[in-house]
């Protein structure tokens, strides 16, 4: 590759397979890259050999706004790094010099709006603790380690981000996280294998928006919060002991006007499983009897606490205008058309209900 002659580059992005020969020098191309006009620069690395350094020019382009690292790169911080314009940086499933390498990265992007970090189950990073302190960040996106059997008990992630208005963490291991308040909070998407520490809980009672994937088979530990600005809730990976403390919840969101719940993915446990009960609560949320507009179902299969749910939804819900009910794709034609006039047979207090029902 040759950049003789050519105009300034302001966007480039390089992406290289296992056919890439392992003696390339990727290293220089991406240095003659650099220059005063660079605004972009997206590297995606698969080849077979090991990870590569990036020129230390790189973290000084005072110009670069967008920067994209991805795989066999060796993320090598040196001591001088400035990169005053950056607003967005991807790091997905690279590998850290040591401990502070990414530390020194995102210290030294003032103006860094967006974050998406992917750390890899099988590969070693060389850091423990992943610390995300970016005063000016709006976005970060986390995708930790998607299984729980990582040997090294002691990682932990931080995040410091004052300003930040959307949250989406997703992270299988049982990792210590410590999360400082972010007051601005808006939009949250959960997913972790480790019960919520209260400066998030705090942090959630701001949003609007809140997709949750409960670990264990429980939403107590979400409870002890009061989500007073929720509209749109999503629950995923739904569980039958988790209809009490849904209701729980739902008590806590007293604007809430749009319930997701998605049992897409749930095995059936009706053989060996005890029979359903629920305790309903003496009183009923307040977002049931005067706020909420829409409720959806996906993945819906017929069990009882899924009929219980749908029954306890359509009685309570005064404001209820539309309910959509997905039916579950193993489920035979024979069996979803049952379903569905069972359905349809059910009670609501809503003069203005529309029930849609998805084979």
């Amino acid at each position: 590759m040759r950049f003789h002659n050519a105009p300034l580059i302001k966007e480039l992005c390089i992406q290289l397979g296992p056919q890439c020969p392992i003696d390339a020098d990727i290293a220089k191309w991406v240095a003659k890259a650099i220059d005063p006009c660079l605004r972009e620069l997206v590297f995606i690395l698969r080849w077979n050999s090991g990870p590569i350094v990036m020129p230390k020019s790189l973290y000084t382009c005072k110009t670069l706004t967008i920067l994209v690292l991805s795989d066999n790169i060796l993320v090598d911080v040196p001591c001088e790094v400035d990169l005053p314009s950056l607003y967005q940086l991807d790091l997905d499933s690279v590998v850290y010099k040591d401990e502070d390498s990414h530390v020194r990265l995102l210290s030294s992007c003032p103006a860094l709006k967006n974050l998406f970090v992917i750390r890899l189950d099988d590969v070693d990073d060389n850091v423990r603790k992943f610390t995300v302190k970016v005063p000016s960040l709006l976005r970060l996106t986390y995708l930790g380690r998607l299984f729980g059997e990582d040997e090294d008990s002691d990682g932990s992630l931080v995040i410091d981000t004052p300003d930040l208005i959307y949250l989406n963490i997703l992270d299988g291991s049982e990792h210590s996280c410590s999360i400082k308040h972010m007051p601005r909070l808006m939009r949250a998407l959960i997913n972790v294998a480790s019960h919520p520490v209260d400066n998030l809980l705090t942090s959630l009672s701001s949003i609007e928006y809140l997709e949750l994937s409960p670990s264990g088979g429980t939403m107590v530990p979400w409870c002890n919060a009061v989500y007073s600005l929720l509209t749109r809730c999503c629950i995923c990976q739904f569980d039958p002991d988790l209809c009490e403390s849904l209701v729980v919840l739902l008590s806590n969101c007293p604007k809430l006007e749009v319930l997701m719940v998605d049992s897409t993915f749930l095995i059936d446990r009706s053989e060996n499983h005890a029979p359903f009960l629920w305790n309903q609560p003496s009183s009923v949320p307040k977002c049931l009897s005067s706020h909420l507009m829409i409720f959806k179902l996906k993945g819906y299969a017929g069990r009882e606490d899924e009929k219980e749910l749908i029954r306890y939804i359509l009685e309570n819900s005064k404001c209820l205008k539309r309910a959509d009910i997905s039916m579950n794709s193993t489920c035979n034609l024979e069996k979803k058309q049952k379903m569905i006039d069972e359905l349809e047979s059910m009670p609501s207090v809503s003069t203005s209900l529309m029930c849609l029902f998805f084979a």
